[in-house]
């Protein structure tokens, strides 16, 4: 307690004469009825807070409890108690007003007091001038005084540094803004008065920055740095993130003329980033220290290490390199390191690339890599001489002073690497070059094929045209003799049989350079699945439809139904590839159109469902579906099949033609192979079919099978993996740029009907295919141009109403001259002087820049099918397409559908996928 830690008074002697002995310091304030207690403080250095006495009436009032609460106004009561000097001579707290005076420069007796503060002696009135010449000098004195003042203040809200002045009793006199956006303070000045700078200290630092207060007020100019609080203290935040920043305060006492401390002024400065270099540079020295204690490890796993290690100074010159270098190089053991030249085992050719890696390392100070051949060489297998290639990481060590003192170098041999990536290169290249041969092979003969295939057919559906005038012009005429007229008829009907003969020739040729051309783009892995969202029913059925006119010619009943499966799966749209899909389901109709027209009985019905697993040879359908060989593992997992739930999609063709034994359906799904050899000879092919149509359920992740009986018929049923789709917008298949272009079936059309009249531009460079064109588009009841390239029908639009305007230098048509009107334009591909993409090109471009009005219809009319090439004719800005061979009713029906307006349709020759 006090009594102990006071040394007693001396007429506290018990040697004194007892009358004269006085109470002790301890009984005398207890005494006193204001309460009252004692700390210890020390003017030098930081003291913990402590009561060292309180007197009765400071116990019983439980004041004692107050003062050491860990409040707000409990911490600035504290903090005022032990300041050296008061920056408030008052202190209100817990209802009372108290005072503080010091005993001995060591304790502070702190007393509550209803005494009102002294007000402040009013300073004497300064002296009056004596002259009216001395008051105006000493008026112009102030004036250039408060100038400098105003501008020093001025100069001070507008630094970056936060500047401040406190009175000796704490409060705030001024600051600046870079201070009040610095800390917390209130920029109230009615808020100072009860604002104490404590309030912006980090707690930990209260204790420093309250010595720090003290030395100040003793007249001592300082530099600390502290901590004070940031906008995160006392708010729940990440403990990673800090809740303080720290300030660097640079204070000085300012004092009166009598070396009075007046007030503290001072300035602070945000060091956070300071403070996190260094803690950074600490680390890094650290990890430094550590790499150096690793040093003599690095030195033993040097010497047996397989790649090449070498230390160099900073003049390029090796000062340690291991054996494994000396091994690289082809160079003698030696401890003259720095006598060894570069330039002496690397190769001639690669010296810049040495030299840029070793400027790119001395300016950038940073990991250089580099790949470069030595003069050393090595053999390959197949004992041929090759440079030895290295692989160079080079790398600076630094020292304490942050200067390089030397650069760590790393050599890998990758010869081995480089010459299997050479020829990996090469092979690629061969490989690549060897795929452009075959597919350049394949569009030649497809272009061969089909060009005359064109015509042919083109030609007989002519000439069968004018043959039916001419019978009924015959069977018209009622003069003459009847048997030159039934010798004329019998002989043009012979004349129409064989032509039919050559037209169906001519779709069975077809149909095999088709098969042939699908199998060599599945040989080389040409073949692609493109799946759309798609209404399975609807496109069967609409595939069925194509082949009613057949089927009635022949006198099949050809039927359609859906099974309840599809409604029950929600399978009323899904995700597939139309085109594959359909160019299976026409192959086996045309098998069973093909075994079904010579039978008793004619009968063919397609069915289709769908199977939330995929079907089976056990299933009740009796159906034998043949064994997979084609990996199709994740095809649903791409992205472009959606993300619906998957379901299979299966298809049956039942007919009642011939059928087979079990021996026979054993031959089937085989490459060039039918169920008999008399199979070729009575129905034609080229087995070919149904190995396709085997290999195309399989990459759509299916299986095709059958269920036969010999003179009862077949059912050909196959699946394919599918997801569930939404509704979508209505769409139309043939605008798809994966789009194939041709399948022979036979279409129904009026060639003779004249109700729409279409003006056509033909650009061929082919004669005969101009010609046999020509002539059946006229029939059609066209009015037909003709142009050998694309620059020519650039020169014919010019004639047309779509020209709108001429370029500088063209001749704009006369008032005299009609323009003439164009519906279409049919575009051949491969054309000398300008091809069909070039031309179509430049009239899309004519038509932006405003000298073509209007869209001009265009269709590609070529012998190029692959899918590939379709996309390219409408990337090149061409409507449609259709490919060779083709008859004129397809042609007329795609052309009436792209001049009206409708865009691309998808006729019969579009829907199957053939390439």
């Amino acid at each position: 307690m006090l009594e102990t830690s006071l040394p007693p008074p001396p007429w506290q002697d018990s040697t004194a004469d007892p009358l004269r002995q006085l109470p002790n310091l301890q009984q005398f304030l207890d005494a006193d009825p204001r309460p009252t207690f004692i700390v210890p403080v020390d003017p030098t250095a930081p003291v913990a807070f402590d009561i060292s006495f309180g007197n009765h009436a400071f116990r019983r009032d439980g004041l004692d409890e107050q003062v050491l609460r860990a409040t707000r106004t409990g911490k600035q009561f504290r903090a005022w108690s032990q300041a050296v000097l008061h920056w408030r001579s008052e202190y209100r707290f817990s209802g009372r007003i108290w005072t503080a005076f010091s005993i001995t420069a060591k304790w502070k007796c702190i007393q509550a007091t209803n005494v009102p503060v002294a007000t402040q002696d009013k300073s004497s009135e300064p002296e009056r001038p004596k002259s009216t010449d001395e008051a105006a000098r000493k008026l112009e004195d102030a004036r250039f005084a408060n100038a400098r003042v105003t501008g020093l203040y001025k100069m001070m809200n507008m630094s970056d540094v936060g500047n401040f002045e406190y009175s000796v009793h704490g409060t705030l006199l001024r600051a600046n803004d870079s201070w009040y956006r610095l800390s917390l303070h209130p920029r109230s000045p009615a808020l100072h008065q009860d604002f104490s700078f404590m309030d912006l200290v980090y707690p930990p630092d209260a204790a420093l920055v309250l010595s720090q207060w003290n030395k100040l007020i003793q007249g001592i100019p300082l530099t600390f740095e502290m901590r004070w609080k940031n906008a995160l203290y006392g708010i729940p935040h990440d403990e990673e993130v800090e809740d303080y920043q720290w300030i660097l305060c640079a204070c000085v006492p300012i004092q009166d003329s009598q070396g009075k401390v007046i007030s503290i002024a001072g300035d602070t400065i945000d060091i956070g980033a300071q403070k996190r270099i260094q803690k950074q540079a600490l680390q890094r020295a650290e990890a430094l220290e550590r790499a150096r204690a690793s040093e003599r490890k690095f030195t033993r796993f040097a010497l047996l290490a397989p790649v090449a290690i070498i230390v160099l100074d900073t003049k390029r010159r090796i000062t340690y390199c291991n054996t494994r270098f000396f091994e690289m190089a082809d160079h003698p053991p030696t401890q003259e390191f720095k006598k060894m030249d570069w330039h002496n085992f690397v190769y001639a050719k690669d010296y810049p690339i040495v030299d840029r890696q070793w400027a790119t390392l001395v300016t950038a100070q940073e990991l250089s890599q580099a790949v470069f051949r030595l003069q050393r060489t090595w053999a390959d297998s197949d004992g041929i001489s090759r440079q030895v290639w290295v692989e160079s990481s080079v790398i600076p060590e630094f020292q304490d002073d942050g200067t390089v003192s030397s650069y760590l170098c790393v050599m890998t041999d990758i010869s081995r690497f480089k010459w299997a990536e050479q020829v990996q290169k090469t092979r690629i290249e061969e490989a690549l070059a060897a795929k452009r041969k075959h597919e350049n092979f394949i569009d030649m003969t497809s272009h061969e094929m089909r060009n005359p295939l064109s015509a042919i057919i083109q030609s007989a559906d002519s000439t069968i045209d004018s043959l039916k005038v001419v019978l009924s012009l015959v069977s018209q005429s009622h003069s003459g003799d009847p048997s030159i007229v039934q010798h004329t008829d019998t002989e043009i009907k012979q004349c129409l049989d064989s032509l039919h003969t050559i037209v169906s020739c001519s779709l069975h040729q077809k149909r095999v350079v088709d098969d042939i051309l699908t199998l060599s783009k599945m040989d080389s892995n040409l073949m692609t699945i493109a799946p759309v969202r798609v209404e399975p029913c609807q496109v069967i059925a609409e595939a069925v439809h194509m082949f009613e006119l057949e089927c009635k010619k022949d006198g099949i009943s050809l039927t359609f139904s859906e099974d309840p499966s599809v409604r029950q799966l929600r399978a009323e749209y899904v995700m597939m590839d139309p085109s594959r899909t359909l160019q299976i389901l026409i192959n086996l109709l045309t098998n069973a159109i093909k075994f079904t027209r010579d039978r008793p009985v004619r009968r063919i019905d397609v069915r289709v469902g769908a199977s939330a697993e995929p079907p089976s040879s056990d299933s009740s359908s009796g159906i034998s579906y043949a064994s997979v060989t084609t990996d199709s593992t994740g095809l649903l997992e791409n992205s472009e099949w959606g993300l619906g739930h998957p379901i299979y999609m299966w298809i049956s063709c039942q007919d009642t033609g011939c059928g087979m034994s079990l021996e026979e359906q054993g031959n089937l799904f085989t490459r060039f192979t039918q169920a008999t050899p008399r199979t070729h000879i009575r129905y034609g092919g080229s087995g070919l079919g149904l190995f396709i149509s085997k290999k195309l359920t399989e990459l759509q992740g299916g299986s095709i099978g059958v269920r036969s009986q010999s003179d009862v018929g077949s059912t050909f049923a196959f699946y394919v993996a599918t997801r569930i789709a939404p509704p979508p917008t209505p769409i139309r298949l043939g605008t798809t740029k994966d789009s194939p272009l041709s399948w022979p079936v036979t279409v129904e059309y009026d060639t003779r009907r004249k109700k729409d009249q279409y003006s056509v531009l033909i650009v061929e460079d082919n004669l005969v295919n101009q010609k046999v064109l020509s002539q059946q588009l006229c029939k059609a009841g066209c009015e037909v141009y003709v142009s050998n390239h694309g620059a020519e029908a650039l020169e014919f639009l010019r004639k047309t109403s779509y020209w709108a305007a001429s370029k500088a230098g063209d001749v704009k048509p006369t008032s005299s001259t009609q323009l003439l009107d164009l519906s279409v334009i049919l575009m051949d591909i491969e054309m000398p002087v300008m091809d069909g993409l070039t031309c179509t090109r430049k009239i899309r471009k004519y038509q932006e820049s405003g000298d073509i009005v209007g869209h001009i219809p265009i269709m590609a009319v070529s012998a190029n099918a692959r899918s590939e090439q379709v996309s390219q004719a409408r990337d090149a800005g061409m409507d449609d397409a259709i490919s060779k061979p083709f008859r004129i009713p397809e042609l007329m029906m795609k052309l009436e559908a792209l001049v009206s307006g409708g865009g691309a349709i998808l006729p019969s020759n579009q829907i199957t996928g053939h390439a």
